[in-house]
């Protein structure tokens, strides 16, 4: 199962970087820490963007809709993924893997333009306070110009948070 082992390292080094105690390349939020962590922050490459974000209060005991990220325009590339190059999960233990895991039938629709993405559910998940939501999005292009570039993350349109990546 290579999409759980991809989405459980995502996870755990996720959770280091919360815990703040990763190197070079760490993202977090700007109180919450809700990192948002290419594979490779190296000035523009390509890279597999992990994504995560804690359930807030408002979104608790709501159906899991959707995620989105929105990068600086002109900045990142956002280029199309398909269903099947995509790893959702939720952690509901708090120990940094996926107790819930996603696959390609759970997504209804990928949508994405040169700045952002937006994955469609259909998982039937109800969220819960405190879940974490885990992400991985296959084809990000980062900036050639390297720097602190900020990013939005919204879950189903309600929870918004925003991160800084930091591309060397």
């Amino acid at each position: 199962m290579k999409r759980r082992t991809a989405l459980v390292g995502a996870a755990t080094a996720l959770a280091t970087a919360v815990a703040g105690c990763s190197s070079g390349g760490t993202n977090s939020d700007d109180e919450d820490g809700e990192p948002v962590e290419p594979a490779d922050t190296s000035a523009g490459e390509q890279a597999r963007q992990s994504l995560q974000v804690t359930v807030g209060e408002e979104l608790a005991e709501s159906e899991w809709q959707s995620i989105s990220a929105t990068y600086p325009r002109g900045r990142f590339t956002v280029e199309s993924a398909q269903h099947e190059d995509i790893a959702l999960g939720v952690d509901t233990s708090g120990d940094g893997t996926a107790d819930e895991e996603f696959d390609a039938s759970d997504i209804s629709g990928v949508n994405n333009n040169d700045y952002s993405f937006t994955i469609e559910l259909d998982t039937g998940y109800t969220l819960v306070e405190g879940d974490t939501i885990l992400v991985e999005y296959p084809a990000v292009e980062n900036p050639s110009e390297p720097g602190d570039y900020e990013v939005e993350v919204s879950i189903s349109e309600v929870q918004t948070a925003t991160a800084t990546i930091t591309i060397e």
